[in-house]
């Protein structure tokens, strides 16, 4: 029985996303965003039981022992936290729900754990009202606030329990992080489009979000709606449907970034890869946040963003695979490796092996990432990854 619950506790907490390493401090969450993927309430399903319970903490043990460089079962993560790979706090739930996170403290405890070795954290919050500013400014953070819209609205209509925008930003301290960004995430089509058929998009809507978040943010990172995960169908009815055309979209990215730089801000997204500043969408760059590992897929295609290389093969793939974790089996089901199907394969293959198959495999199978700007084909029998500069349909 210990031997499992030590398992679920490092299911709870690791994830491997394709920047960071990802933990939340809390499962479930307070905010009822209602486009949201993550459920309200803790979920014990296949927990050994199907009632939902209120918000509760996740155990940090596993992540106080790999800190201490101890064992976690776990050779992958192991690896990227002795290089002190940075982190991504609040992926599933915020890490600071309201009227628990000052009671609980548990994201309090991680980012004390973090302080002792300075280790490089991306924090995600919607709540900027709790933030323990005295013990981030000891720290290396990042700070990523998310934010829907400008106006206060929307806001009520779609987040049930969140801050107001211009609220959410005042309340953001400054010269305590690295960087702070504001998260565009969703971007939800039907909030700016045109009412008066002058163009697809508002524009003065679009400056007026921009204006509103230039005074606090470094950068602003954008990104869509994903509309098949979210708890709240009814929303879809309310907004409309995500059916802008391609096209218009990169239109209005580029919009989007040339306004932005005009008010100091850098610009990163997701779906269109090449508008972006920097391959990595989350609002960093390779100077700024290190990370430590040449394989994670953002910075492995730094060679097709700045055009060093046309394309990538598995020989690239393999080539960028740290020596140290060549030939090791990925020792536990528990923490899914790049894909959702990974542990399928954990103890028949090694890491590696799973990493070249998802790599090949996604990018044959899934058309998306034809428009976040990487596509495949095979070439006289060799797999290639390309991407596309939609920097040139401009």
């Amino acid at each position: 029985m210990g031997q499992k619950r030590n398992k679920l506790e490092i299911s709870g907490q690791f994830l491997h996303c394709p920047l960071f390493l990802s933990i939340d401090t809390y499962e479930g969450c307070t905010f009822g965003c209602r486009y949201c993927f993550a459920n309200p309430q803790y979920d014990r399903q296949n927990r050994g039981g199907d009632r939902r319970e209120g918000i509760r903490p996740t155990s940090l043990t596993a992540w106080e022992k790999v800190l201490e460089g101890r064992s976690i079962g776990n050779p992958m993560i192991e690896y990227l936290v002795n290089k002190k790979h940075p982190v991504q706090l609040g992926t599933k739930a915020d890490p600071f729900p309201r009227g628990i996170e000052p009671r609980v403290q548990n994201t309090r405890r991680f980012l004390e754990l973090c302080n002792r070795v300075s280790y490089p954290v991306y924090i995600s919050t919607k709540n900027t009202a709790d933030l323990p500013v005295e013990l981030l400014a000891q720290g290396n953070y990042v700070l990523a606030v998310s934010l829907a819209s400008h106006r206060a609205g929307d806001i009520r209509l779609l987040e049930r329990s969140t801050s107001q925008p211009q609220e959410r930003l005042d309340r953001v301290p400054f010269g305590v992080f690295k960087k702070i960004i504001v998260r565009w995430q969703p971007f939800i089509p039907a909030l700016f489009k045109s009412k008066h058929g002058k163009g697809i998009f508002d524009r003065s809507e679009i400056d007026r979000f921009l204006d509103l978040i230039a005074g606090v943010a470094d950068g602003v990172s954008i990104s869509f709606l994903s509309w098949g995960a979210i708890q709240d169908p009814a929303i879809l009815e309310i907004v409309g449907p995500d059916d802008v055309d391609d096209l218009d979209v990169v239109e209005l990215f580029t919009y989007i970034r040339e306004e932005a730089h005009l008010r100091g801000m850098e610009f990163y997204t997701a779906n269109y890869r090449a508008l972006s500043d920097s391959p990595v969408c989350c609002g960093l760059r390779g100077d700024e946040f290190e990370i430590s590992t040449r394989w994670v897929w953002g910075y492995l295609i730094q060679e097709l963003f700045d055009g060093e290389k046309e394309y990538l093969t598995v020989k690239d793939l393999k080539r960028a695979f740290p020596d140290e974790l060549k030939g090791v089996i990925f020792d536990t089901m528990d923490v899914p490796l790049y894909s959702r199907w990974a542990h399928y394969c954990a103890r028949k293959t090694t890491i590696l092996e799973e990493y070249i198959k998802d790599f090949t495999y996604n990018r044959r199978m899934n058309p998306a990432n034809y428009f976040a700007g990487l596509y495949s084909k095979v070439v006289e029998g060799e797999f290639r990854i390309y991407f596309k500069d939609y920097r040139l349909l401009v």
